[in-house]
């Protein structure tokens, strides 16, 4: 008999997924987590709007990640993450990280969605993604709440997608995105008025991490946020955000992990792309990163 989340657990039931002698399974050179028994059969990346399911299946075991948003000029959230059963059928939808500033695209098999991860100039996330520097976390396809803003140089809320790090000021530490199921983004630092250093906000930790925060204008040295970390759902492996960048004009922002991917480092002003599976993109002063894009998982 199989046993599944109730509407409403939360993500530390996801540790029950983790690799145990009972819930690994060899396919091909790989182990797999296979929750309650089932084996993956497919796993879905991008720009696929339809699968087929083999005669019989009548339910199927999904999970879904949206994609991270965009870092934009300031920061991005992790993409949303949902679990469960659904009946079978042939149409699915996965959705593409965040381009620009603009939030991330949503994933859906069947009724379960998650949401994609904010943008860096405001898009909002939805369905469990996390809020980019200074807006606050949606909340998910289970009901749980989204965690709020951070203030000013405060680390953002805690909740299902997680909120973004508060802004600093004249010259300050700007806070880190919280960590959740879904990373929230770093705060952003560009007010230095002359200050000596301006430092943003790391990404916050979650099964997707967020984009770090930017920081330039009026500072000698600017210093970039780190993308907050990830875990690959099938394996229990963290995926690691990549580091920002330290200069006299600009620090830009690491890309978050995703669950199937690491963020990629900033490289001078070139901000850290998104890690694969909802890894939200680092912000910089010229425009950010794409967000990580979005990842479908069906077990049966």
């Amino acid at each position: 008999m199989h046993q599944y989340l109730p509407r409403g657990e939360v993500s530390s039931q996801v540790s029950d997924w983790h690799p145990s002698s009972s819930k690994s399974t060899s396919i091909s050179d790989t182990s797999f987590v296979v929750p309650y028994g089932l084996k993956l059969q497919q796993t879905i990346n991008t720009g696929t709007t339809s699968v087929t399911i083999p005669d019989g299946i009548t339910f199927i075991y999904a999970i879904a990640v949206g994609g991270g948003g965009g870092g934009g000029f300031g920061s991005s959230g992790g993409g949303g993450v949902a679990w469960g059963w659904t009946l079978a059928n042939s149409s699915c939808i996965v959705g593409a990280g965040g381009t620009g500033a603009n939030s991330g695209g949503y994933t859906r098999y069947g009724n379960i969605v998650a949401g994609g991860g904010s943008g860096g100039s405001g898009s909002g996330a939805t369905l469990g993604g996390g809020g980019s520097a200074a807006l606050g976390g949606a909340t998910n396809y289970f009901g749980i709440p989204g965690g709020a803003a951070g203030g000013t140089s405060i680390k953002g809320g805690s909740g299902s997608g997680a909120g973004g790090g508060g802004n600093a000021a004249n010259g300050g530490v700007a806070g880190s995105g919280g960590d959740g199921i879904s990373g929230g983004g770093g705060g952003i630092a560009t007010t230095g008025g002359g200050a000596a250093t301006n430092t943003a906000g790391n990404g916050g930790n979650g099964l997707t991490g967020g984009g770090g925060g930017r920081a330039a204008s009026g500072a000698t040295s600017n210093i970039g946020g780190s993308g907050g970390n990830g875990l690959n759902i099938l394996t229990g492996i963290i995926t690691t955000g990549g580091a920002g960048t330290t200069s006299a004009t600009q620090g830009t922002g690491g890309g978050g992990g995703g669950v199937a991917g690491n963020g990629a480092a900033a490289v001078t002003t070139t901000p850290g792309i998104g890690g694969l599976g909802g890894g939200g993109g680092g912000g910089s002063a010229s425009g950010g990163a794409s967000g990580g894009a979005g990842i479908l998982y069906l077990f049966y």
